[in-house]
């Protein structure tokens, strides 16, 4: 058999994955957040933004308007 029909060894392998892990690594915190992440976690904020106002406003009994 001669040397360019045996395939990949071991070491190209692992280089090719350590390439593409590296560069997952990098590039996937840099990606766009879809919407729908986006705006669950904007009604998180609003949400606990809420419940800091009910809860002063208990504490201090004022009404917030």
């Amino acid at each position: 058999m001669s040397r360019s029909c045996r395939g990949f060894t071991l070491i190209e392998l692992a280089v090719v994955l350590f390439l593409l892990a590296l560069l997952t690594a990098v590039l996937l915190p840099r990606l766009p957040r879809p919407a729908g992440i986006r705006a669950k976690e904007a009604l998180r904020r609003l949400a606990a933004s809420v419940q800091v106002l009910h809860e002063e406003s208990a504490f201090k009994k004022k009404a917030w308007l």
